[in-house]
């Protein structure tokens, strides 16, 4: 049975589109012309994707859905993690092509949101980047807004705090201490986000509740993955699965502290 490609690897007939994504931003000359990046070059991103997507274009690329593809979305974003965490420091090359494949994929679901008629929500790459645009203005005031004085700026910790204040402004429809929390995270992730949201919020640790310490020994990140790594190994000799415990005990926190 042959394997299906993946959104960064279109049928060998049509350009890849992340080799375009490859030479955005660098300021560098591009391989075998004298003329550095602009802006139409993600124009002429956006319009490879779109060709990919009409009749007559790539017959997988047009076949796809939000929801056929979102899992290549997740395994490109471990790919950057994978560049990013490179046992010999910081591998830029790989960075930059694994960057250049999350962008395909940003750029697939946004031509896919784009066929959807605007009356029934439908918006394109462009209202994303506009979005974002308006976004950061917004939520850095210190910076985009005029201020008083020559004095210093805010402390990183006043500008969270603020980043924090005007993100509940703009989602009135959180009201919960612990809303917002991706439900998919992996569950380490779920319940480190969880609990850094309990202690804002002040729900954690509970009144008169401390906190239990590590076993004695357990100063670094290396012997704290080697104690997690053993809690696995034993979960697994139980018959009991770690990832599902977890992120079960830590939803029920949610949805206890969310009643």
């Amino acid at each position: 049975m042959s394997q299906e490609p993946k959104p960064s690897e279109p049928q060998p007939s049509t350009p890849k589109p992340h080799e375009a994504t490859n030479r955005q931003g660098t300021g560098q000359q591009i391989p075998g012309s004298d003329r550095t990046p602009t802006a139409a070059d993600f124009s002429q991103l956006l319009e490879i994707m779109q060709t990919l997507r009409q009749p007559g274009g790539c017959a997988w690329t047009g076949a796809q859905t939000h929801q056929s593809i979102m899992h290549y979305l997740i395994e490109e974003t471990y790919e950057v993690l994978e560049a990013l965490e490179d046992p010999r420091g910081l591998n830029l090359p790989l960075l930059r092509e694994e960057l250049g494949d999350v962008l395909l994929n940003l750029i697939f679901h946004a031509q896919m949101a784009s066929e959807v008629p605007a009356e029934l929500g439908g918006f394109g790459m462009e209202d994303v980047v506009a979005d974002l645009a308006a976004k950061l203005i917004r939520r850095n005031p210190h910076v985009f807004s005029p201020r008083e004085g020559a004095g210093p700026g805010p402390s990183a910790q006043e500008i969270c705090e603020a980043w924090d204040r005007l993100k509940k402004l703009e989602k009135p429809e959180r009201r919960g201490l612990l809303d917002g929390i991706p439900p998919h995270l992996p569950a380490l992730a779920l319940a480190d986000k969880t609990l850094d949201k309990a202690s804002k919020a002040g729900l954690w640790p509970s009144q008169g509740e401390h906190p239990a310490g590590l076993p004695a020994g357990i100063e670094t990140e290396d012997a704290l993955g080697a104690y997690l790594f053993e809690l696995v190994a034993a979960a697994r000799a139980a018959g009991l699965d770690a990832e599902r415990s977890l992120r079960s005990h830590t939803r029920s926190y949610i949805q206890h502290h969310s009643e």
